[in-house]
């Protein structure tokens, strides 16, 4: 599709735009004079008459396509539901078939975010703040029973308010799921490895020590820990790269991240460490990750907050942002773009130092 075409009622404004991992493409649309985000999925496709293929294989990919439309469908009702409820969730306005392709439209949000270097070098008070902002948006996403399956920095917009609050939207709901009902198959389970929990990386393995009924909504406490840390320090939690690539990997092997070096409040950093729990049901879950953070005594810290640094809002990037090895030999990167497609990484888990000991 180009600019110009018209898509169910919805006028694309510019040319579709390859997401990073090559499994969709976005665009901005306008309908009755409003602008959306428009997502455009790649697959599966509608076996319409005329296409190619036998009446067997054409009878399989119908089952696909019914499938994907009701899971998404689903998530779409559940989510829409409770966005009044949150206010800091990016909800879906329209998802329909045209011809052979799938496509998502959602609310067109200025996607200016501060950086996780940004945040980090807030006072602590503030990068709380934004801490409690995520995981009450996080919250009413759990309460709905579904996983959000993604959650990384680039799926999370924090700006400034002109009050001089902050704010924080969760994006991209496409990798959700509902709680202990993930795809059936492990290859449909698309997300950043970065940010997997122990038992999604199990999964995708297909290792069998995990079932679809252990990825529940505590495997977003894990990454939400990672994504917490990050915002505190500017950095991900220490472990031995030496063996592994990822910190899934190494809470696997049965080691502890590394918080040592951070300069923060102990009840803080002991929350944070739950959250890394190789059983999942041990981790907190995310009321009461918000209940602590509310309650976390910051009094010896305000005496020693640097001065808040004048933020100018930055287009979304993780460059020199993760230090991690990488099994590709280069540094993960998101793409500058005005409304960015982050389900990259489409992964199978095998022979990527995942589980290695």
């Amino acid at each position: 599709m180009l600019k110009g075409d018209i898509i169910k009622g919805y006028t694309v404004l510019k040319d579709f735009t390859t997401a990073g991992g090559g499994l969709s493409k976005w665009t901005f649309a306008q309908k009755n004079g409003k602008e959306y985000f428009m997502k455009e999925f790649l697959s599966p496709k509608f076996p319409t008459k005329n296409a190619p293929g036998s009446p067997k294989s054409k009878a399989k990919k119908l089952k696909i396509c019914e499938k994907f439309e009701a899971h998404h469908q689903s998530l779409i009702k559940e989510i829409n539901a409770k966005c009044g409820e949150g206010g800091n969730l990016v909800f879906t306005v329209d998802f329909f078939r045209n011809e052979t392709k799938y496509y998502k439209v959602t609310e067109k949000v200025d996607v200016a975010s501060l950086s996780i270097q940004e945040v980090a070098a807030l006072p602590l008070s503030k990068k709380i703040l934004i801490l409690k902002t995520i995981a009450h948006s996080l919250n009413v996403l759990h309460k709905a029973e579904v996983v959000h399956g993604d959650l990384k920095p680039d799926n999370v917009l924090i700006k400034q308010t002109k009050t001089g609050n902050y704010t924080a939207k969760l994006i991209d709901f496409d990798n959700s799921y509902f709680s202990s009902n993930p795809p059936e198959f492990s290859e449909d389970l698309v997300g950043d490895m970065v940010f997997y929990s122990p038992e999604l990386a199990w999964y995708i393995k297909e290792d069998k020590r995990v079932k679809g009924e252990d990825l529940t909504t505590l495997s977003d406490i894990f990454a939400l820990g990672l994504l917490f840390y990050q915002y505190l320090t500017g950095a991900l939690p220490g472990f031995d790269h030496s063996k592994y690539h990822y910190a899934c990997a190494a809470v696997q092997a049965g080691e502890v991240l590394g918080t040592n070096e951070a300069d923060l409040p102990e009840e803080l950093l002991q929350l944070i460490q739950e959250m890394w729990q190789l059983d999942y049901q041990k981790r907190p879950d995310v009321a009461a990750v918000f209940q602590r953070l509310k309650t976390l005594d910051l009094t010896a810290y305000t005496s020693k907050e640097p001065e808040e640094i004048s933020t100018k809002p930055l287009g979304l990037s993780l460059k020199g942002d993760l230090k991690m090895k990488n099994p590709f030999g280069k540094t993960p990167t998101i793409p500058k773009t005005e409304n960015p497609d982050t389900s990259n990484n489409k992964l199978r888990g095998k022979g990527l130092g995942i589980g290695k000991k």
